[in-house]
C-alpha cells in the first residue's frame, strides 16, 4: 500500500490531487504509516458499522497530527471471494481476461485481491461529488499461464 501511496503523493505534489486519506486506520497503524509518507493523509475514515465509539487514543492522535476523522458506511468486504473472478472472467458482465477452461491461453489460477483504493472527486469550492469509484490490485494465484511458443 505504501508504494501506491507514493504514486498518489506524486499526483498530489503536482496539484492533480487536493487531499489524500485513509480508511480503517487505528492509532498505531496510522502512526506507522505516517512515518513512511511525504504527503500525510488529511482524513482517516472509520466505518460506523465497526465502531460505535472512536477510541480516545485515535481522536487525540488525529487531532495532534491534524487528521480529520470521518465516518462512512461502505461495505467492509468490497471484493469477496469470487467477485474478482466474475469481474475479470468470460461471463456475461466479465472483462474476458481470465481463462474459462484449463486449456485456454488466458490467465489461469485463482484471483487473490490485495487491496482496494476508493476515490471521490469533489467539485472545488462547491462540495458536490463529481465522481467516485475504486481501484484494486489482485494477483493471480500460483499458476499463471505462460505462452512458451516462440
Amino acid at each position: 500500500m505504501v508504494k501506491t501511496w507514493h504514486a498518489l503523493e506524486t499526483l498530489a505534489e503536482n496539484g492533480k490531487i487536493a487531499q489524500l486519506g485513509v480508511a480503517e486506520f487505528g492509532t498505531e497503524r496510522l502512526a506507522r504509516f505516517i512515518q513512511q509518507t511525504t504527503v500525510r493523509p488529511s482524513v482517516d475514515q472509520i466505518n460506523v458499522k465497526d465502531c460505535c465509539v472512536v477510541p480516545k487514543s485515535l481522536i487525540l492522535y488525529a487531532k495532534q497530527e491534524k487528521i480529520r476523522l470521518l465516518t462512512h458506511n461502505d461495505c467492509t468486504n468490497i471484493l469477496p471471494p469470487g467477485t474478482t473472478r466474475d469481474l475479470l472472467g468470460s461471463g456475461k458482465d466479465g472483462a474476458g481476461v481470465l481463462a474459462s477452461t484449463p486449456g485456454a491461453v488466458d490467465l489461469q489460477g485463482e484471483i487473490e485481491p490485495q487491496w482496494v483504493v476508493k476515490y471521490t472527486a469533489v467539485v472545488k469550492d462547491r462540495g458536490v461529488i463529481e465522481s467516485k469509484g475504486y481501484f484494486a490490485l489482485a494477483e493471480v494465484g500460483s499458476c499463471i499461464k505462460t505462452d512458451d511458443r516462440s
